[in-house]
């Protein structure tokens, strides 16, 4: 797992498998934004918080009519400054609303993949293979790329019909007056018991001159 993923999943915070309100605070935060809603309409996300390092920053799933916490999906620690700063880029929703994958984005670390099912009242966090997309010697076609610029940024990039998720992995290195970048799509399954594989892996390699 790289370094972003786990402070990411550090930043995670599991709700309790029944509904909960949302705690009242004297002072509400500066911005909510419900974005979001699931196919159903039952359910959508909620931000709060102020994209500043010294505030806090939450990204609850809720009940859409009530607006009844579902579970916490994350939630930033202002005292790790601009390192804990997350954006959700976008949720992917299945067309049966029993599941959802989420794309976050980590202050200059790039994305992460997340993956929640249906569990009872609640959603439970799907573990995933490992999701990665390495560049092999003989795709450097001789150059040299010590710097790595982005490792491992995995999104979802749609649900399937046969309720399989379509990802896109990309790792990018540059060096000798060009970058390299390596592209890997991967098709996930899931069983009935929610567990997740590989079924179907493709990568590509470009070199793109500066």
């Amino acid at each position: 797992m790289s370094r972003f993923a786990k402070i990411l999943v550090a930043l995670l915070v599991l709700a309790s498998a029944n509904f909960v309100r949302a705690e009242e605070t004297e002072e509400a935060p500066k911005k909510k934004t419900i974005e979001f809603p699931s196919p159903d309409g039952r359910f959508a996300f909620r931000y709060s918080g102020e994209k500043s390092e010294d505030e806090k920053q939450t990204y609850d799933l809720i009940e859409k009519a009530s607006g009844k916490v579902v579970k916490i999906v994350a939630e930033s620690d202002p005292d790790m400054g601009a390192s804990a700063r997350f954006a959700m880029e976008e949720v992917l929703w299945r067309s049966d609303s029993k599941a959802f994958a989420l794309t976050a984005f980590l202050w200059k670390r790039g994305s992460s993949l997340f993956v929640f099912a249906r569990d009872g009242s609640t959603f439970r966090k799907v573990k995933l293979p490992e999701l990665s997309s390495e560049i092999p010697e003989k795709a450097k076609k001789g150059k040299n790329f010590p710097h790595v610029n982005q490792l491992n940024s995995t999104t979802a990039n749609a649900w399937q019909k046969d309720g399989s998720l379509l990802v896109e992995i990309e790792t990018i290195v540059d060096g000798e007056g060009g970058t390299l970048t390596a592209t890997r799509t991967v098709v996930l399954g899931f069983d009935h018991s929610g567990k997740a594989k590989i079924l179907k892996s493709t990568i590509k390699f470009a070199i793109e001159d500066r």
